[in-house]
């Protein structure tokens, strides 16, 4: 099944800061083997300027990296198979001989099958990766050149499609979230004290709004960080899901349920945006935030 994506995005200084330190981004092309798209929520720190550049180097180089996602893609490799003759009688028959099995060089068939993906996708996930370290080492350099901006940095959470399949990544505790059948998950997980707290249930999970300490993360790119974890999920995607990619700014004014609620609404990913951004400086706007909206729909 082949799919459309439809996306939005929306960034906002909320109530009480300054000046923005996020940056969204968002890319899709289209073909008719369905959508490709990069979308990306990085949220910076380390003060005036320096978060802001942070969160814009993580955009660029992230962004600038998956481009040759977009190209398209070599012809998957193909092989010969011999046929059995329980397997001529049965044209539509499948067979599977993965790469390098006993008698693959040998086979003279007239029929030709695709090798398995799982290869390919290895290979996004691990160019994907590599990508967000990239990031990591620009910010790093950059503040290494600028002594003022030293120990800048940023979260980032982001989200490469191929058609149906989804490679979510994050370092920090921006999230991407998966509305599906009128339920709201997280799919990323934060790399925060309150977190890891909740998971050893020292805290109830409605503390996290709260706890004095709850912005405290220990993953992030940039911050002297010399190498980083990037942790990658993968979602298989199906016709009427959304997902949200936000910066703490909105999910720590807007509480789950009212997340659920406003993206239970059909109505466009750019009105989407702007309720829950809305929403966020009404409950507050103690933070910067911003929104990705991505809606999947059959092509």
């Amino acid at each position: 099944m082949h799919l459309k994506l439809t996306a939005a995005d929306k960034t906002d200084v909320g109530k009480q800061r300054e000046q923005n330190e996020d940056s969204a981004y968002k890319r899709i092309e289209s073909s008719g083997e369905g959508d490709r798209g990069l979308f990306i929520v990085a949220d910076g720190m380390g003060g005036y300027q320096a978060g802001e550049v942070a969160s814009k180097l993580a955009v660029e180089t992230i962004s600038r990296a998956m481009d040759s996602f977009f190209k398209p893609l070599p012809d998957q490799p193909t092989i010969k198979l011999s046929l059995s003759s329980t397997e001529r009688a049965d044209p539509d028959a499948t067979i599977t001989l993965p790469k390098g099995a006993p008698g693959e060089q040998e086979a003279k068939a007239n029929r030709t099958v695709k090798l398995p993906e799982t290869p390919i996708a290895k290979s996004i996930e691990d160019q994907f990766t590599a990508a967000i370290q990239q990031a990591n080492k620009a910010i790093l350099r950059y503040g290494e050149q600028k002594s003022s901006a030293r120990g800048l940095g940023c979260t980032v959470t982001a989200a490469l499609i191929q058609n149906d399949q989804a490679y979510i990544a994050n370092v920090g505790d921006s999230r991407t979230y998966l509305l599906r059948d009128g339920q709201l998950n997280p799919v990323t997980k934060d790399h925060s004290l309150v977190a890891r707290l909740v998971e050893a249930k020292q805290i109830a999970p409605d503390e996290v709004y709260s706890h004095p300490q709850r912005n405290l993360i220990y993953r992030s790119l940039g911050a002297g960080h010399k190498t980083i974890e990037v942790d990658v999920f993968h979602q298989t995607l199906l016709p009427n899901d959304t997902l949200l990619l936000c910066s703490d700014g909105l999910w720590e004014m807007v509480r789950h349920e009212d997340l659920l609620k406003e993206l239970s609404e059909k109505t466009s990913p750019q009105k989407m945006c702007d309720i829950l951004i809305d929403l966020a400086n009404a409950n507050g706007g103690e933070d910067n935030i911003t929104a990705v909206v991505v809606h999947i729909s059959a092509l």
